[in-house]
């Protein structure tokens, strides 16, 4: 199991996800987010220049939860409607930049034996447009 999997199979008091990008984030205009992951279950391509490996995200493909590619990883990944819900959005920054590690452990399937946390981690780059920083038209005089 991944993030994912941990996250559909919660029942919370309250939904946790909205059905669009535009509910989540009423007050944002527009988002590019670049993710990183680096660690193990990245492989280079042997093929093309290709050094690492680069997620991006916007309005319209937003992931709220991406999983780990660790393959010896349980319960990983990164939860990117919480770093962008509380650490963007909320503090109305329009840069962001930070480094997270997965959350999940590298072990057993069934979580018998953990030889510790997940070694993963992703650098993570935010810029964010919001609604009310646009220029309002100056009245017709």
């Amino acid at each position: 199991m991944k993030l994912s999997d941990v996250e559909a199979n919660t029942n919370y008091f309250l939904p946790r996800v909205a059905s669009t990008f535009e509910k989540a984030y009423p007050t944002v205009k527009s988002i590019r987010v670049e993710v990183r992951p680096v660690g193990e279950g990245f492989e280079p391509s042997r093929w093309s220049n290709q050094t690492e490996w680069l997620e991006v995200y916007n309005e319209t493909n937003f992931q709220a939860i991406l999983n780990c590619r660790n393959p010896r990883c349980f319960g990983g990944g990164l939860n990117l409607d919480y770093l962008i819900r509380w650490a963007v959005v909320e503090a109305k920054q329009t840069e962001y930049e930070t480094t997270s590690h997965c959350e999940g452990y590298e072990g057993s399937p069934n979580g018998r034996r953990k030889d510790g946390p997940c070694d993963t981690y992703f650098k993570v780059k935010v810029a964010v447009v919001y609604k009310d920083d646009e220029v309002a038209p100056l009245p017709a005089v």
